[in-house]
C-alpha cells in the first residue's frame, strides 16, 4: 500500500518570508529544500490528512480524486486548505466536532452550499466504515485547544498519525499502547527542541519512534528553525525517515 506525503513542513514552509536562516536560504537556492505545510494522502482509499494552504500546489502535482479528509485540529496550516477542495463534488470529513465546525465554516463561507458530509470523532473510541477503521486520540498541543491524532486500520495495515504534539505523548500509556508496532508511524519532529504543551523536538520524535517500534516511522512538520536535512538524517538514522515533500512510502 502507498502513503504520499505532500508535504513536509511546518506552519511557515520552508523558506518562510523575510528569514535569511541557514535553511530558508537552501531552500530558496536549491528546490529540494523547499517544505510545503504537512499534508498525506493515502490513495487506497482515497484520503487526504490535514488540507494545508498549499493544497492547491499538492493537489496540482498529484492529481488524484479526494473523497475523505481527515483533519487534526484547526490551525491554519492544517485546515487553510478546505475551499480548495472545491473540485471534489462529494466529500466526507472526519474530525473532532470542534474542528469540524472550523472546516464547515470556511466551506460555507468561501464555497457556498456543498454536497460534503461531516462527520464527528469522539476521541478514544473506535469507528468501524466500509473500507477502514479510525480512531481520533487526544494529544497536549497548545492547552485549551482541540487537537488530536489518528489511528487508520487499512485492509490489513495500520497507520498512526500523531498530528501537531508535544512530548506528553510520551507519557500517555493508553495512545502508545494503541500505535504499538503500527506499519507506518507519522510523527511530527517540529523543532530541534521540545516545547512543552506544543510540539516534539528531534530526541523526543525519535524516542516516540523507539517506543511505538513501527514497522516504518515518517518524520513531518519539520520547520525551517530546525536542523538541516541531511543533519536530521544523521540524528535519526536507522529510526525513521526524514520527510521531504512528495515523497512516497510503500508499507
Amino acid at each position: 500500500m502507498k502513503v504520499i506525503l505532500l508535504g513536509s513542513g511546518s506552519y511557515s514552509g520552508t523558506p518562510k518570508a523575510l528569514c535569511n536562516c541557514e535553511n530558508c536560504t537552501r531552500a530558496r537556492k536549491f528546490p529540494q529544500y523547499q517544505r510545503t505545510r504537512f499534508s498525506l494522502y493515502i490513495p487506497k482509499i482515497n484520503a487526504l490528512i490535514d488540507p494545508s494552504p498549499d493544497l492547491y500546489y499538492h493537489l496540482r502535482h498529484l492529481n488524484e480524486k479526494i473523497e475523505r479528509v481527515f483533519i487534526t485540529h484547526p490551525h491554519f496550516d492544517h485546515i487553510a486548505g478546505v475551499p480548495e477542495l472545491q473540485v471534489f463534488k462529494e466529500v466526507s470529513f472526519y474530525a473532532h466536532e470542534k474542528t469540524l465546525s472550523t472546516a464547515k465554516l470556511l466551506q460555507e463561507t468561501f464555497l457556498g452550499q456543498r454536497e460534503w458530509k461531516y462527520i464527528p470523532l469522539e476521541f478514544n473510541r473506535w469507528y468501524e466504515f466500509e473500507k477502514f477503521e479510525v480512531k481520533h486520540f487526544p494529544v497536549v498541543h497548545q492547552p485549551g485547544e482541540v487537537a488530536g491524532g489518528f489511528i487508520l486500520r487499512i485492509s490489513n495495515k495500520k497507520i498512526a498519525i500523531t498530528g501537531d504534539t508535544g512530548p506528553e505523548i510520551l507519557k500517555d500509556e493508553e495512545v502508545l499502547k494503541e500505535i504499538q508496532g503500527a506499519d507506518l508511524l507519522v510523527s511530527e519532529m517540529t523543532h530541534k527542541y521540545s516545547i512543552p504543551k506544543t510540539h516534539l523536538g528531534v530526541e523526543d520524535a525519535v524516542k516516540l519512534a523507539q517506543r511505538v517500534e513501527a514497522k516504518k516511522t515518517l518524520f513531518v512538520h519539520i520547520s525551517h528553525s530546525n536542523y538541516t536535512h541531511e543533519e536530521l538524517e544523521e540524528k535519526v538514522g536507522e529510526n525513521g525517515i526524514v520527510g521531504k515533500d512528495f515523497m512516497i512510502l510503500r508499507i
